[in-house]
């Protein structure tokens, strides 16, 4: 296709990457090369000759046509690029891969595009989408575990002379040594140890329990966690059990109340977490229904994601779960056993997991644009004051980080998927729950 300044052309190369070749008339490159010239007669100092004023003979002398002219199509090259997208009607979704082919004097510049584009997105029929909502009834059993979190709130501890169960805290002296030498880190005298809370050694909980007060224990363990190089390698254990202690838990009654809340009656308070938890049910069950109704959209679609948003995603999540164990001394492969998998079945689930996140977000974008839903200045500013109270900063300096970082686009981005998903929960099928109650409005 030609336009004012340049001939395109494209090819499929595989169905979500186009070849773009691209052909400039040399003029349409002299305001790119002016504008590099007056850059350098700013920049360099002629003995004889004013700052701006230095001839193109002497900028040539100084610096190399060619340097001039490998500036002005590094200057040119996007806008060219873009020029190049709009005229073959192409959206792309990744930076491309640029080759030049031509850039000689006297003859026009060609260069070829491998772009990543937008794939053609058909989006099923909302009104064939059924999701079941979960019950948003408080039950007495949920009510019991709430009252026994209190309780346990509240607990004493009361030493008792007998063995070691899990649930108890142990009063020990932790010490653990490697060739010899005690650890630090993996010592600690006078240790509140809770039974069965797999925070120490690994081993540690199984050695204590069925133990009395006065024993001595000594094994071999891996060192946790947290200990830089010296984590997960062997290392020998000396634990002293000294005592022995159990929660009091206090009862059920009036005065448990009074001590938990300030209430008259244990009904009282029985009738408060109700309430509460009433509350915070139906915000479960509304966030609970935007998942299911996000996952039934993503398999009612036949979208196949583009590989190359689907490596991005990957990596990003495989990098951030690598920094997030290098900070905690632990590897991928510890993931993976702890996780019951191995560390090639752990990348698969992330790859699985990252393709339905793509696939997911091109159909909200799909359902955005198709319903004209879009980012308001209103909804940005809600979302800059809700990051800026969550971190505590001045919602302007938010605006402006974001703006400065070019992370303001991705805010806005993330406003119109969630409106878009607004938009798909009010409109397919939802079972089991009163639409005032779970489903979220359109705005």
């Amino acid at each position: 296709m030609a336009t004012a300044s340049l001939q395109t052309a494209s090819e499929t190369v595989t169905k979500d990457r186009v070849k773009l070749r691209v052909e400039v008339p040399e003029d349409a490159l002299r305001g790119a090369i002016d504008a590099v010239y007056r850059r350098w007669a700013k920049e360099i100092k002629v003995p004889g000759f004013r700052k701006g004023k230095i001839p193109r003979q002497i900028i040539d002398t100084r610096v190399g046509v060619d340097t001039i002219r490998q500036e002005a199509l590094r200057d040119a090259l996007p806008d060219l690029y873009v020029e190049a997208l709009r005229a073959e009607e192409l959206e792309a979704i990744a930076p491309p891969d640029i080759e030049v082919v031509t850039f000689e004097t006297g003859a026009p510049l060609i260069f070829e595009a491998t772009v990543d584009v937008r794939p053609e997105i058909t989006l099923p029929d909302l009104d064939s989408i059924t999701v079941e909502a979960p019950s948003q009834e408080v039950t007495e059993v949920e009510l019991d575990e709430q009252i026994d979190r209190l309780r346990d709130r509240f607990a004493e501890l009361e030493t008792v002379f007998r063995e070691a169960r899990r649930g108890d805290h142990v009063l020990i002296d932790l010490n653990g040594y490697k060739n010899g030498e005690l650890v630090e880190g993996a010592s600690a005298p006078d240790l509140l140890y809770e039974v069965g809370s797999r925070s120490g050694p690994p081993k540690l909980d199984e050695e204590l329990e069925g133990n009395r007060p006065g024993a001595i224990l000594k094994f071999t363990d891996t060192l946790p966690p947290g200990l830089g190089d010296s984590a997960g390698q062997e290392a020998s254990f000396t634990v002293l059990l000294k005592e022995v202690k159990t929660k009091k838990l206090p009862p059920v009654d009036d005065d448990f109340a009074k001590t938990a809340g300030d209430f008259d009656t244990l009904d009282d308070l029985k009738q408060d977490l109700r309430e509460r938890l009433s509350e915070l049910k139906k915000q479960i069950v509304r966030d609970e229904i935007r998942s299911r109704v996000l996952e039934e959209l993503v398999r009612a679609s036949d979208l196949d994601p583009p590989e190359r948003l689907v490596e991005d995603e990957f990596n990003h999540r495989l990098s951030h779960l690598n920094a997030e164990l290098q900070r905690v001394g632990a590897t991928l492969q510890e993931y993976a056993a702890h996780s019951h998998l191995t560390e090639l079945e752990l990348r698969g689930d992330m790859r699985t997991q990252a393709a339905m996140s793509v696939t997911a977000e091109l159909l909200l974008e799909e359902v955005a644009r198709e319903h004209g839903i879009e980012a308001t200045n209103e909804d940005l500013g809600r979302e800059v004051a809700y990051i800026a109270a969550r971190s505590k900063t001045d919602p302007k300096e938010v605006a402006q980080q974001l703006a400065s970082s070019g992370r303001l686009g991705a805010v806005v981005a993330d406003i119109m998927r969630r409106k878009a998903l607004d938009h798909v929960v009010h409109h397919v099928n939802v079972t089991g729950l009163d639409r005032d109650d779970g489903a979220e409005e359109e705005g």
